[in-house]
């Protein structure tokens, strides 16, 4: 494998820090740059699942919080695959909440051979890669987005599991009925539903889908690939970081602190000021978020349906008189 010499891979954010010879694998946008100025080589996870990568002697995997047992057997194939040189030390890092037992029960079945210590909270599994480690097959479910059904991979935590939100639903019939453009940027892709449902149906030459959650990003570079769409991943969580488009989208995440969603907002009628924007959230927040945009200078248009409203920016007029 090429690139530089790693001398320990952690998968997650390390509690310690990391040194300058480590590598690092991140499930958050925050998690990559809280270490990519400090690690000799940081990655988001859907880049790390899908390209080769140097493999190193150590791997540290710090289980993350509110993903599931699910995410064992993904974490296990990328470390035997992608990340562990031959006969490398790895050690898996838990708290006592996140189930350490069932985890390792888990390793188990799939060839681990591990050790058992703790230190105060944290619980230690260390052990070596086993010879055969399967690829993961994520949870799914089959949806219709417009006149293609298709099958759509959602797990681990990632938005929305089980089917097609209301909001998303909602967003992605406006849309479909709206002019065909050469791309459009989903801001907060998820598994990819709007973007993967506006290419698929001819709306979009091409998308461009952005998320802080790299799982996210992964599953939604997997489900395009499986419908034959064009989608780049980006991970980033600055609307206007990514390419100018004629239509971007996006179900607004409202789990946000004030000075995060009002950056959020501010980002996404900037990028209205180049192109259409169609923003959905609930519609006990339609007031909130209107004039969020209004504030960045926005008019929004509202398209309310049963449960959520879409608000579709165009940037106001300068006042001529100023």
């Amino acid at each position: 494998m090429g690139g530089p010499s790693i001398a320990r891979w952690h998968v997650g954010r390390p509690r310690a820090g990391v040194d300058r010879q480590d590598g690092c694998v991140a499930f958050t946008f925050a998690e990559l740059r809280a270490t990519r100025d400090d690690a000799l080589l940081a990655v988001p996870f859907h880049e790390a699942a899908g390209a080769p990568l140097p493999l190193a002697p150590r791997v540290d995997v710090h289980f993350p919080p509110y993903r599931g047992m699910s995410l064992v057997p993904v974490l296990s194939w990328l470390v035997a695959t992608r990340l562990a040189a031959p006969g490398a030390d790895v050690r898996w890092h838990l708290d006592r909440q996140q189930g350490p037992d069932s985890v390792r029960r888990r390793l188990e079945e799939l060839g681990w051979t591990l050790t058992r210590d703790r230190d105060g909270r944290m619980v230690h599994l260390c052990g070596r890669c086993p010879a055969d480690a399967p690829a993961p097959v994520p949870a799914g479910f089959t949806a219709a987005l417009g006149e293609r059904t298709v099958e759509l991979l959602a797990d681990y935590g990632v938005f929305s599991p089980g089917g097609i939100d209301a909001g998303t639903d909602h967003l992605l019939r406006l849309a479909l009925a709206g002019p065909p453009v050469d791309a459009v940027a989903d801001v907060g892709v998820g598994c990819g539903p709007l973007a993967i449902g506006l290419v698929a149906n001819g709306v979009a030459g091409s998308a461009v889908g952005s998320d802080v959650d790299t799982l996210a990003l992964w599953l939604a570079g997997e489900n395009a690939r499986r419908c034959g769409v064009a989608l780049t991943l980006a991970c980033t969580d600055d609307p206007v970081e990514l390419p100018a488009t004629a239509l971007t989208v996006c179900n607004v995440p409202t789990h946000l602190d004030r000075q995060d969603t009002e950056r959020l907002i501010g980002a996404l009628a900037r990028r209205a000021r180049g192109g259409r924007l169609l923003a959905v959230v609930h519609a006990s927040l339609e007031e909130r978020y209107a004039e969020l945009l209004e504030r960045a200078g926005a008019e929004p248009r509202r398209h309310p349906g049963p449960t959520h409203v879409v608000l579709e920016a165009a940037t106001r007029r300068p006042d001529r008189r100023s």
